[in-house]
């Protein structure tokens, strides 16, 4: 009865530090990529004065200009295994873990444009407020970045936790209006 109430135990724990592990290797291999073209570093970019202009800083639209970028689904998943990643890696110790999750959770890919013009087209007037919150929810992730690659678990549990209340904030808010997947009505 013990080694199956064991196993049972341990079979979840072992499934997420596999996809973990997986998930950190495509990181470090997505890293890998963009350097190889000429992409720099992954680290976010703390240069406050693009943030001050609202045209050039996180906003969703500037990365739409841009001309890459994906649907928000598949970002907000990401995000999730990201944030995952983190915190598994913050009970264990794992100091490179948190810093590479917290890079990725800074950097994540932008919404692509014809995303960007659904959302648009969803929010109409609320959309200042959402790039609002987006805006918020990026400091706060480049500020966990920063703890993270200082090595201050005990910071990095408090602006994770910043990120997270700006996530749930965010949901709260607009999730509803912006799903993919919900039936007609």
């Amino acid at each position: 009865m013990r080694r199956s109430l064991a196993g049972f135990l341990l079979t979840p724990l072992l499934l997420v530090a596999t996809a973990c592990e997986q998930s950190a290797n495509r990181a470090g291999e997505e890293r890998d990529s963009l350097a190889a073209r000429g992409a720099g570093a992954m680290a976010p970019s703390t240069d406050s004065a693009s943030r001050a202009d609202t045209t050039g800083g996180h906003s969703p639209t500037s990365h739409a200009a841009a001309g890459n970028g994906q649907a928000l689904l598949p970002i907000m998943q990401k995000l999730g295994s990201d944030m995952t990643a983190l915190t598994y890696a913050l009970m264990t110790d794992d100091h490179e873990t948190v810093a590479r999750s917290a890079a990725e959770i800074a950097e994540h890919a932008p919404i692509a444009a014809d995303d960007l013009a659904r959302i648009q087209t969803a929010l109409g007037p609320d959309m200042a407020a959402f790039e609002a919150v987006d805006e918020s929810v990026h400091v706060a992730s480049v500020r966990l970045y920063e703890a993270a690659r200082a090595r201050q678990p005990g910071l990095v549990v408090e602006r994770l936790g910043d990120v997270q209340r700006g996530c749930v904030s965010c949901h709260a808010r607009f999730r509803e209006r912006l799903r993919t997947n919900r039936a007609a009505r």
